[in-house]
Order: structure tokens, then C-alpha cells, then sequence
């Protein structure tokens, strides 16, 4: 059976936006145990018109305490207090003990992600 195209959300934040166009964010922490696996995904926005393609080359499950120190500075955080601060701006009731979902992807790709290789 074919897999199907995975999608992830990402927030209209022009500089989080940028960051995965130029392939420095390669990373996403989100809330809950997430069923997505390694494959082919659409990273894109709903509220400012944005979408490129990635491929997820990892997934892991646990909580927002055992996201580990070189995870949560991948994905633009400075501490574990910030990481769980900032994660509430999406999830008001997240805690340290929640579980979540690490998603690592890389060959970002599409046009948004060509203007920037000229």
C-alpha cells in the first residue's frame, strides 16, 4: 500500500519560514504522540500562502522533559524553559510531562526553496 503525503503546519513566522528555505530548520516539536513516519512531506501554512516538500528522516515519541538539549537549540529554543514557554504560545496547556512528537526532515525543496540557491 501506497503511503499517503504527510502534512505539517507551519506558523506564518516569516523568519521560521525562511529558516526552513534555507535549510538551517530542519526540525519540528509538537504536541502528542504523532503518527507520522519517515517519508515524503508538505511543509506549509494556511494563513500565509506558503508550502515547500521534505522528506522525514526521523520520528520520535516522549516527553517535552526528554527532548533532548541539541533538539530544542535545532529548533530555535535557548533553554528548556524556553522551549516549554514558547510551545505554549500553540499548546496553552503543554507541560514538561507531556508527550510529544521530535520530526526531523531534510532536501527541503520547491520554489520558494530555488529563489534562494540562485
Amino acid at each position: 500500500m501506497k503511503q499517503p503525503l504527510y502534512a505539517l503546519l507551519i506558523s506564518p513566522d516569516e523568519g521560521m519560514r525562511h529558516r526552513i528555505e534555507t535549510h538551517e530548520k530542519t526540525i519540528t516539536i509538537r504536541e502528542g504522540h504523532r503518527d507520522y513516519r519517515a517519508g515524503p512531506v508538505m511543509l506549509s501554512c494556511q494563513i500565509v500562502p506558503w508550502a515547500v516538500m521534505a522528506d522525514i528522516t526521523d520520528v520520535r515519541h516522549c516527553t517535552l522533559r526528554e527532548v533532548a538539549r541539541e533538539e530544542w537549540e535545532a529548533d530555535g529554543f535557548v533553554s528548556q524553559t524556553d522551549l516549554l514557554a514558547q510551545m505554549r504560545r500553540y499548546y496553552p496547556k503543554l507541560e514538561l510531562d507531556s508527550p510529544i512528537t521530535v520530526i526531523r526532515w531534510k532536501d527541503a525543496r520547491g520554489a520558494l526553496v530555488e529563489r534562494h540557491a540562485r
